[in-house]
């Protein structure tokens, strides 16, 4: 057998292992849904103006996260972030990744683990990973800033357009 047939093979019993521990033991990020990401006194017009700010200095870009909770607690749909380009190669597990699902979605989720030339990803809140890899081709960059509001999401609806762990570009 070739090493690329003996990698798929231990991809797909690591994967299958993994699902069969969550089905038995749950998965521990399904607690994370009782806590919500940290507020600020800032409003979110002024968070959206400070990770402009930091996205010019840096050449990167300002997404608004979507009300989909899948990456409570660190980013609800009151967060907006600053994403930085980087290479697939520049990322490491942990990171907070920016990327387009084949629906056409972009999404924001967590580096779970890595495999050739792409990375598993997974919300904090999620008990699964993700059916789309990150990719080369599909990364949009990595967060490097997060922003917390005092408001909610409705207060300034028409200034984002929303991301998922959905992200919009702003």
């Amino acid at each position: 057998m070739d090493s690329s047939g003996f990698n798929g093979q231990r991809i797909v019993r690591t994967l299958a292992l993994t699902s069969l521990a969550l089905a038995i033991f749950g998965c521990a990020n399904q607690r994370m849904a009782d806590f919500t990401a940290p507020r600020s006194t800032v409003t979110r017009e002024k968070a959206l103006g400070l990770a402009k700010e930091v996205a010019a200095s840096i050449d990167g870009k300002v997404y608004a996260v979507a009300p989909s909770g899948s990456m409570i607690p660190t980013l609800d749909e009151g967060s907006i972030v600053t994403v930085e380009k980087v290479t697939l190669d520049e990322l490491k597990k942990g990171d907070i990744v920016i990327y387009r699902a084949g629906s056409g979605m972009v999404v924001i989720h967590r580096l779970y683990e890595k495999h050739r030339n792409c990375w598993f990803v997974l919300g904090d809140n999620n008990s699964s990973i993700d059916l789309d890899t990150v990719t080369p081709q599909n990364l949009l960059g990595r967060v490097c800033a997060i922003f917390y509001t005092a408001s909610d999401s409705t207060a300034t609806a028409g200034l984002l357009r929303p991301a998922t762990a959905f992200a919009s570009r702003q």
